[in-house]
């Protein structure tokens, strides 16, 4: 396993969000000062079309629409947005947030599926969030699993042992010896 690039679907996330609430402002009630329930409710086929796979964005902020309003005035604005935003960055997502932001074709799917396959084994902390930093070190540690599993099952009678035989020689010497000629031997450094 690679490492996970846990930012991108941050990311992924992020833009999604600010390129929907964009297109949905052009059609907005309020005059550009934010969007309405009824705004997001009430969409044209144009905006529709427009927004693509973006749609699921537009789903999550329905669905979501008193959570993101943070001071509970009908209008969600872009102070709002970034509210929001900011702290999905700081905070992390979580799973239905993953789900919802995530699964629109823009997330890279192997990341997508890994993180939500083992969100809870992710979630270090137990937040009910999860990081880039916590995707990161998951992917490290399952990475540092894999290579002391494969290397635990090297014994000592598979490597091999110097013998000397009597050589007075140092062993510094008798190694130069052994390994290809670099630019010189040792002792011309």
């Amino acid at each position: 396993m690679s490492i996970l690039n846990g930012q991108s679907l941050l990311s992924s996330a992020m833009a999604g969000l600010s390129s929907t609430y964009s297109t949905l402002m052009s059609n907005s009630s309020t005059s550009g000062k934010g969007l309405t329930l009824d705004d997001l409710s009430n969409v044209d086929d144009t905006t529709i079309n427009k927004l693509g796979n973006n749609y699921s964005f537009l789903q999550y902020l329905t669905t979501n629409f008193k959570n993101v309003d943070k001071d509970g005035d009908g209008v969600i604005t872009g102070t709002d947005m970034n509210t929001m935003m900011s702290t999905m960055q700081s905070k992390g997502m979580t799973y239905s947030e993953i789900q919802a932001l995530c699964m629109n074709g823009n997330a890279d799917t192997t990341l997508l599926s890994t993180v939500l396959t083992y969100f809870n084994k992710i979630d270090a902390n137990g937040d009910g969030r999860v990081t880039s930093e916590e995707i990161t070190k998951f992917t490290f540690d399952c990475q540092q699993d894999e290579a002391l599993q494969k290397y635990k099952s090297y014994k000592a009678s598979s490597t091999s042992l110097y013998y000397n035989d009597g050589v007075e020689d140092d062993l510094t010497s008798v190694l130069d010896e052994l390994r290809p000629n670099i630019g010189g031997s040792s002792s011309d450094s």
